[in-house]
């Protein structure tokens, strides 16, 4: 596999967004294009390998599944994929801006997506009409919005998208099975950790939690980008 460090502007040309492109080696010297995966990951400070450098939270999951798309599967079937960091994490930031990524906003990282197709769009050994969003959580719940995006800045029409834990329910029934997960994990951890988490994580502060967040949503005035666009 052959691993690229590349970047293209980001939506409002204000800095350079750094990510990897990952190419089967056997195409090195094939004149055949190759269809593309541009993954939008999720909510959250995320880097092109789908870790989260600030907390030091390793997880790989995006340069693992490149890795998979273009060296693992068969030479007729590999796939290019672009990986990249989020505006204001990694490479992807401005000089001296420590602030940067809490400053972007839902409109920002819709429009950073539609600069990532437009520079695979632009590949030499990109095939235009075979490219592929693959949205992970928020990155799913806004690919929608992206393929509109995409048609409206006058690129092919996106081929497909994979929706990796994006909302299958409402925002309100999503909450709340979330909410339930983390207390049974809890209850479930051993030792001292799980005596902390369990004195810090109550039903009590994650229904306040809730209440407080749905309080945000529903509040009367302008409504915010992914309640306009996606109905939540």
């Amino acid at each position: 596999m052959n691993v690229k460090e590349v970047s293209f502007p980001s939506a409002d040309g204000t800095l350079q967004i750094y990510g990897d492109l990952s190419l089967p080696e056997q195409q090195e010297q094939s004149s055949d294009l190759l269809p593309a995966i541009v993954i939008v990951n999720g909510s959250g400070p995320i880097d092109r390998n789908g870790d989260i450098p600030q907390m030091k939270l390793k997880l790989n999951t995006s340069n693992q599944f490149a890795k998979h798309m273009a060296e693992e599967r068969p030479k007729d079937r590999a796939i290019a994929v672009l990986s990249y960091d989020k505006r204001g994490v990694g490479k992807s930031k401005k000089k001296g801006d420590k602030n940067l990524f809490y400053r972007t906003g839902m409109v920002d990282i819709v429009l950073d997506a539609v600069e990532a197709v437009r520079y695979v769009f632009a590949h030499p050994r990109i095939d235009k009409s075979k490219i592929v969003l693959m949205g992970h959580s928020e990155g799913a719940i806004i690919m929608p919005i992206i393929c509109r995006e995409v048609k409206k800045a006058g690129l092919t029409d996106i081929f497909g998208c994979i929706f990796y834990a994006g909302f299958g329910e409402t925002l309100e029934k999503a909450l709340e099975l979330q909410r339930e997960t983390i207390l049974a994990d809890v209850q479930m951890e051993k030792g001292v950790k799980g005596f902390i988490l369990r004195s810090a994580v109550t039903e009590d502060k994650l229904v306040k939690q809730y209440e407080s967040l749905m309080k945000k949503v529903h509040a009367e005035g302008d409504p915010d980008f992914i309640s306009m666009q996606c109905g939540l």
